[in-house]
């Protein structure tokens, strides 16, 4: 394992770790510093991947700007902790049998779409037997002779 690894793990992790403690925190300003972190793992990873000027995006605009003006919007509010006590073990009573369905539909069709186009060899004996789209893409890629 290469340092590139590391790092894509790392920033991956923190990105995830980020993102779950922005939904769990009951404190909205601790979930908008949990944005900022969740937002600097994204863009991290972006900058390993080479995408720099998406990166550079994620770092200018969205923790620069977006993050930033939600975290002076909810300082303004001033909400109470009053008003801030549902425990954790209460959100996940009241939104994970929702959240399951909805995970449930998602992944099924992502493996019936992974599942049905990875059945299809790609070549001009088959080309029929693909999908509108499929079908054009691989005729582009078939007949571009850039493409080698």
């Amino acid at each position: 394992m290469n340092t590139h690894d590391i790092l894509f793990y790392l920033f991956s992790f923190a990105s995830i770790g980020s993102a779950f403690c922005l939904v769990t925190s009951s404190n909205p300003i601790h979930a908008i510093l949990f944005l900022v972190a969740a937002f600097a793992g994204a863009g991290s990873v972006l900058m390993l991947f080479g995408a720099e000027y998406l990166a550079i995006l994620f770092f200018i605009l969205y923790i620069g700007a977006i993050a930033i003006v939600f975290l002076f919007v909810v300082m303004m509010l001033n909400i109470k902790q009053a008003e801030l006590k549902e425990t954790l073990r209460g959100k996940i009573e009241r939104y994970l049998p929702i959240g399951a369905v909805i995970s449930l539909i998602c992944l099924s069709s992502l493996l019936y779409i992974v599942i049905k186009d990875s059945v299809v060899f790609y070549s001009y004996d088959n080309i029929n037997n693909l999908s509108g789209l499929t079908q054009s893409v691989e005729l582009n890629m078939l007949e571009d002779p850039y493409i080698q």
